[in-house]
Order: C-alpha cells, then sequence, then structure tokens
C-alpha cells in the first residue's frame, strides 16, 4: 500500500502508475474520499469537543439550566452519530480502493502490458543436444514414478502423485536448495500452511474476489485460506511488530507444500508445469530500505547459483510494468529451457523461479516496522525469491535424458540420491 501523503503529492504520477501497470484506479476519486474523509473527521471532532464541554458544564449547572443542556446534549449525540455513520462509510470505500493502489515500481523498469514485453538480461548454458529423438518430461515421469491417474483419483485433476525414483528427485532438488541456502545464513522456518484474510490481503492477494478466477483455496467455515506461497507466513508472522533495527536483516528460507486454485489450460501447462499443488522452497528477507536492493540482488544470485549448479539451460528476465503484479516494486523471473512451451509445441522457455523487491508496499498493509534506539518506528522492506519448486523437474528431465530414458543426476544432488549417478525406474 502507497503512503497517502506520497499519492495526495503525486497524483498523476501514481495515475500513470497504474495505467503502465494495466491497474483500473480512479485516483482522484480515492483523493476525493480522502478529503470527505480528513473533513468528517474534524467536524465530528468539533461537535465531540462542544458535546464534552456540555458534559462537563453539567456539574455546575443550576436545576433550571440543566433541561436545556440535556437537550442539547442529545441533540450533539445524534448528530455524531449521523457523522459517524456516514464516516465509517466514506472510510470503508477509501480503504478498499487506496489497497488497490499498486506499488511504484523502479526507474528503469521496462515499459509494456504483457509478458511478452520482458526483457531478456541474461542466459546461461546453451541448447541440448540429443543424436536420439528426446521425450517430454511427461513421458520421462511416468516411467520413473510420476502418476496422474492415481492423483486423480484421490483429489481429482491438477494434483501430481510421485512414486520411487520421481519423489526421490523431487526431494533431492528441495533439499540441495534449501541446504545452499542454510549454507548462506538463511534460517530454517517452519511455517502454517493455512493464514487469515487479513494477512494475505496485507501480502497484496486478494482472497475475496467476487469472480471465480481467485487462485487461492478458502476454508469458508473457519475463514482460513491455504498458502500458494510461504512467503505468506513468512512476511505475515511479523504483522504489527516493531523488529529491533539491530536484527536486521531477517534472512529466512521455508520448504512447503503450494496450493492455488489454477490448472493447465492446454499442453503448454501439462504434465507438470501448472497445479494445483507442488513443492517449494521460498526465501524472504526483511531488512531497512537502504538495503533492500542488495537484499534483492542476493536472492537474485542465489537463484542463479541454484540453476548453474544444477547444469540447467535457463535465462534470466527483468519483468516489465504491467506484469509486475500489485506489490512489486523490481522483478526477475528465470526461465528454463523445456519441451513444448514454444511454437506448435516446440522447445521453449517456461518460468521456473521469480525474485522481487516489495520495497514498503506489503509492510505498510502489515504494520511491520524497525526501530532503533529512541528514534520513531520506521517501515522495512521486503524481497522474496522462489528458491526451486516442483516445476524445476522438467528441464532437469528434458536436459539430462538419455536414449533409454533414464537421467544423468547433476553432480550436486548425488550426495542426495544415495550416490546415484544415473535415474532409472
Amino acid at each position: 500500500m502507497l503512503n497517502i501523503d506520497f499519492i495526495r503529492k503525486n497524483c498523476q504520477q501514481v495515475q500513470e502508475i497504474c495505467k503502465q501497470r494495466g491497474m483500473d484506479v480512479d485516483v482522484n476519486l480515492l483523493l476525493a474520499l480522502d478529503r470527505q474523509r480528513r473533513k468528517l473527521t474534524v467536524e465530528i471532532e468539533t461537535i465531540r469537543s462542544k458535546s464534552n464541554q456540555i458534559a462537563g458544564s453539567m456539574k455546575n449547572a443550576s436545576a433550571e439550566e440543566r433541561p436545556a443542556l440535556i437537550e442539547e446534549g442529545k441533540l450533539l449525540k445524534k448528530e455524531i452519530d449521523v457523522l459517524q455513520h456516514l464516516f465509517d462509510q466514506v472510510k470503508k470505500r477509501f480503504q478498499t480502493l487506496l489497497m488497490t493502489v499498486p506499488n511504484t515500481y523502479d526507474e528503469d523498469t521496462p515499459m509494456g502490458n504483457t509478458d511478452e514485453e520482458n526483457v531478456e538480461v541474461y542466459q546461461f548454458g546453451s541448447v541440448p543436444k540429443f543424436d536420439f529423438e528426446p521425450q517430454d518430461h511427461i513421458t520421462l515421469g511416468n516411467r520413473l514414478g510420476m502418476d496422474f491417474e492415481a492423483a486423480t483419483r484421490v483429489a481429482g485433476a491438477g494434483f501430481p502423485l510421485m512414486r520411487g525414483a520421481m519423489a526421490r528427485l523431487e526431494m533431492a532438488i528441495l533439499r540441495f536448495t534449501q541446504d545452499l541456502a542454510i549454507s548462506k545464513g538463511f534460517i530454517p522456518i517452519s511455517v502454517p500452511l493455512l493464514a487469515r484474510p487479513e494477512i494475505l490481503a496485507g501480502l497484496g492477494f486478494n482472497p475475496r474476489r467476487e469472480d471465480e478466477g481467485s487462485e487461492i483455496f478458502s476454508l469458508a467455515s473457519d475463514d482460513l485460506y491455504m498458502a500458494g506461497t510461504a512467503e505468506i507466513a513468512l512476511v505475515g508472522q511479523y504483522s504489527n511488530e516493531i523488529i529491533n533495527t539491530t536484527d536486521l536483516p531477517i534472512n529466512m528460507v521455508s520448504m512447503t507444500p503450494c496450493f492455488r486454485r489454477e490448472g493447465a489450460s492446454g499442453r503448454r501447462d501439462a504434465g507438470l508445469y501448472r497445479n494445483k499443488m507442488f513443492h517449494k522452497v521460498e526465501l524472504v528477507s526483511i531488512t531497512t530500505p537502504e538495503e533492500s536492493a542488495a537484499a534483492l540482488k542476493a536472492i537474485y544470485e542465489f537463484e542463479l547459483e541454484v540453476f548453474k549448479k544444477l547444469g540447467i539451460h535457463f535465462r534470466v528476465i527483468r519483468i516489465c510494468a504491467g506484469d509486475l503484479g500489485a506489490p512489486a516494486f523490481k522483478k526477475y523471473d528465470v526461465e528454463g529451457w523445456m519441451m513444448g512451451r514454444g511454437a506448435e509445441e516446440s522447445w521453449g522457455w517456461g518460468e521456473l523461479t521469480s525474485c522481487s523487491n516489495c520495497t514498503e508496499y506489503q509492510a505498510r498493509r502489515l504494520k511491520i516496522r524497525h526501530k532503533s534506539g529512541k528514534d520513531k518506528p520506521a517501515l522495512v522492506h521486503t524481497v522474496n525469491g522462489t528458491g526451486i519448486t516442483t516445476r524445476t523437474l522438467i528441464p532437469l528431465l528434458e536436459q539430462n535424458q538419455r536414449e533409454d530414458g533414464s537421467i544423468v543426476i547433476p553432480d550436486v544432488l548425488r550426495p542426495y540420491l544415495q550416490g546415484d549417478e544415473i535415474l532409472t525406474a
């Protein structure tokens, strides 16, 4: 959430930011509600002050004076009640609209409205070459223990089930990434997989959308929602807290299952690319505004190190304004080379991970601040990044396959697979 003082002073700039980010927000209406809200506040306080004066006068009032004072007090109370009701309505509209205003973006952010206008900034490795006809990860995975039919019998479409070699490989990439993060000073955190709606809203998610497009599973009877990322709990645990500045940065990592009400919408999303449940290693840094750029750089470099160590052919793209989403000030995506992601189901790029600096956007909504000594509390900055997800199995299988359908295991994963060099069924 942006500071309303900033919006007042930069109305046109904020309106342009909303336009560039593809968000339909009426900033002029927001400011009109803000003026009305402040005007009503002054009127209520003025009448309340007068009411308090009358109440004070009652102590020394004569019997003849009391009836008139009592009547005037009743009229003032009714006036306050009417104004308070109007104020509550205006405040609710104001806060609802304010929550829809997106974050600002870095001055060097690429301008554009869709993911097609994101900008490639780095590429690692080269397109794999085979002297045989390569198979996609679905064919390879089915042979190695991936079973969507069994999962469908349990939970319906969009929930993968993996046995044996595939389960071992998934656990290996997750444990490798988490261990690497811990070795770099990230604190492992075990978090709840459910969250309250106010925490989701604070992070910039919208758990109560009116349409059917919401990505969030709900437990309506408990007013809780299933987390689509550990970022929700890693940041949300500090809501309404004041952190000692000397304790910053707080660098955390968590390995969890994630739940999203989305599913494959065609061949490009088939298999492990888009599911309603997957596993993820998530990194979060809570830091001072002065250090958040460095925190993003550290998580960005961590993601690159993970995929370099895995030997995967990947690229990094800088996300344009229209594809940022509401909370992010600056964002990078890592994309892997996969079968079926290009035109006519050829090889192409598919998203693997992302990292974002959300500056104070989430902290203001969740009231997360830091303080040193007698200084006034100030908002922290929040930075997040995906270490790895189940989706990484796609390029890992496809880029490392052999003609017989077995998979060459990257060196860094072999300790997690009892020293095996080749993965077979």
